[in-house]
């Protein structure tokens, strides 16, 4: 008897771990059907990005303008309107998918009312046809920011701060979309990398811009911070590094607003050793460094290698930019923009709806705060140091006729070349409107960064201000 209750609970156990399994599995194929199916059609790692329904005409994606960038033409190709302009941002769709035409690839070949479309088609012989995406880019800010830069290597970032979106997104080398297939082989292998959206990809130290980070950081753990001062010479020994000011200058007396006006290396390595590397790598991670704040279009992570143990030399030099900090563009201007915001730092956002082939709109991204970094008072402290900069220190080459500008310069070694020439910024600074980063690899060979960024600065406050 006993036997056979010990069997009857064990068919019970199995039938209930059987029921178990066969819900957690309908659960699973629910969340992949209904939850996860946009993501997954639009990862690059799915093998069936490329393979669409040929009735289904893809959609457009057009600019804040409503502009159309990309198109179907009638054979089924993609037209891309902009060309290089706005390769980095449409990507291609040859020789697999990037840039918006992956991220976005579901709503694309996606028909919106797909029976009653279908249905129509059948009379009226009018292709299917699916979403269009909207992006917050307006082509002529991104536009004024690819003819400023040019040739020269590096990249443009213009953000809306109260919000988080991307007006502009700019990078070269760049390709052309239209003619990715015939010449893949050339793209593939070029040296310049033109297929990397240094916008969002290129890791670089960011130099004296960093420096705000270094000045938050005193700002919240160091309570002397006001009534210190350091006479910089031009030169500092720290442990076994050398720290230099640019071109050997010497400062002189300076105070924090002083050390960031004029970018002096000697005053924030010795302010680093106070405040500790520990904090700075808490600070530069309130700031998301080393985290991820999951930008539609493929990116880089901004990265801070500071220990609690690390040794004075990594300290400086992380203080003022350089050693294993690397930054990308985009985030640098994420960075702007939270000073400029009161010290929320928002979740930039490229698309901003999806619009039906009957014109109705769908989807519309609402601006997302991501955290709120600093308080207000340290962020109106480091507005008013930045302003220095730009109307009396290294940054006057961003000043504008008739407009306050906040910003900060950078000049970042280059272990393989030339320096790299960094600004980020906003304006007006007392009501910013738009926020900005700008970078140039090897700028001695290709001009500094910091008049690019006042004139793209300038235009994108004819339209937003």
């Amino acid at each position: 008897m006993t036997s056979m209750n010990n069997m009857k609970r064990s068919a019970q156990r199995i039938f209930w771990l059987i029921t178990l399994m066969f819900f957690l599995i309908l659960a699973f194929m629910a969340k992949l059907a209904f939850i996860d199916r946009q993501e997954i059609s639009s990862s690059s790692y799915n093998p069936r990005l490329n393979y669409a329904d040929s009735s289904v005409k893809r959609g457009n994606i057009r600019d804040s303008n409503g502009d159309i960038l990309v198109e179907s033409t009638e054979n089924g190709n993609r037209k891309y309107n902009r060309s290089r302009m706005a390769a980095h941002i449409t990507g291609y769709s040859s020789k697999g998918k990037t840039g918006v035409e992956a991220a976005e690839n579901f709503e694309l070949q996606t028909p919106h009312n797909e029976v009653l479309q279908r249905i129509s088609s059948i009379f009226t012989g009018k292709a299917i046809q699916g979403n269009d995406v909207v992006l917050t880019v307006d082509m002529d800010i991104q536009s004024v920011a690819g003819d400023i830069l040019g040739n020269k290597k590096g990249a443009v970032v213009v953000i809306e701060p109260s919000t988080g979106r991307i007006l502009a997104l700019q990078a070269y080398p760049d390709f052309d979309p239209n003619t990715v297939a015939e010449n893949w082989e050339t793209l593939k292998n070029d040296e310049k990398s033109p297929l990397v959206n240094r916008a969002t990809q290129g890791l670089y130290p960011p130099g004296s811009t960093f420096k705000v980070i270094t000045a938050l950081t005193a700002l919240e753990y160091y309570s002397d911070w006001q009534e210190f001062t350091y006479e910089c010479t031009g030169e500092a020994v720290f442990e076994n590094k050398v720290i230099h000011c640019y071109n050997n200058k010497e400062h002189g007396t300076v105070d924090m607003k002083k050390a960031i006006a004029t970018s002096c290396n000697c005053y924030f390595a010795e302010l680093a050793k106070r405040v500790g590397a520990e904090n700075i790598r808490k600070k530069a991670e309130d700031f998301y460094f080393n985290k991820e704040y999951h930008f539609l279009l493929a990116h880089n992570i901004s990265q801070v290698a500071l220990q609690k143990k690390s040794e004075e030399n990594e300290i400086v030099e992380t203080a003022i930019g350089q050693g294993k900090t690397l930054a990308t563009p985009l985030h640098m201007a994420m960075i702007a923009s939270a000073i400029a915001n009161d010290g929320i730092m928002m979740k930039p956002y490229i698309v901003d709806h999806i619009q039906y082939y009957n014109g109705d709109i769908s989807k519309t991204t609402v601006p997302e705060k991501l955290e709120q970094v600093i308080s207000i008072e340290e962020a109106n402290t480091i507005t008013d140091m930045m302003i220095s900069c730009v109307s009396e220190g290294t940054g006057t080459a961003a000043q504008i006729y008739g407009v306050e500008v906040a910003g900060k310069t950078g000049t970042a070694e280059n272990a393989t070349g030339s320096d790299h020439s960094w600004f980020i910024g906003f304006a007006p600074a007392e009501n910013p409107k738009v926020a900005i980063a700008v970078m140039i690899e090897n700028a001695n060979q290709g001009g500094s960064a910091t008049p690019i960024a006042g004139k793209v600065l300038q235009a994108a406050l004819q339209k937003y201000q």
